[in-house]
């Protein structure tokens, strides 16, 4: 479409940018860039940092919504898919047992642009992590697969018990 110079109708050019799409944007140069300048270990980290408190509000807000976060791992696992969906993703539950949880993913909320952009898979393990941990006082979160590592889709598993027998990051009360 040419636009109408005289009446400035900008509206109905056929771009690409909606706020959510912004937001993704944002998030994944502003990762990209930290990445390249300070490294992938401490972008984890900062992102990392982020996770945590976005985990935190998420949390007390399934906890006041649910009069109470649930213990049993089921209803764990329906929170963590839950709120993937809830913000874009497509995360499902693979397995469930007294000792963990496992999901897989086939679409990341950030889409595409996760690709190259490992430092944002801290979102996921970190806001896991808190709302397992405040549920049941521990949680070690390993994401096993990532979109954004060049797999076709995520696996992230969430252990239950602190037993020392596996990889990722813990999280307590």
């Amino acid at each position: 479409m040419v636009l109408d110079q005289t009446t400035g109708d900008v509206g109905s050019l056929d771009i690409e940018l909606a706020r959510p799409d912004f937001f993704a944007d944002i998030a994944t140069t502003l990762a990209g860039e930290l990445e390249d300048t300070i490294g992938l270990v401490e972008a984890s980290s900062f992102v990392g940092q982020v996770g945590d408190e976005l985990g935190a509000s998420i949390s007390r807000r399934y906890a006041e919504a649910m009069g109470g976060l649930p213990e049993e791992p089921g209803a764990l696992a329906a929170i963590l898919s839950d709120l993937k969906s809830r913000i874009g993703g497509d995360f499902s539950v693979e397995s469930v047992s007294g000792t963990e949880i496992v999901l897989i993913n086939s679409a990341c909320p950030f889409a595409d642009r996760v690709k190259g952009r490992p430092s944002l898979c801290m979102m996921t393990t970190n806001v896991f992590g808190r709302i397992v941990s405040d549920a049941r006082g521990y949680a070690r979160v390993n994401i096993e697969k990532a979109i954004a590592t060049g797999h076709p889709g995520c696996r992230v598993r969430v252990s239950l018990q602190d037993d020392d027998a596996g990889d990722g990051f813990e999280f307590f009360r």
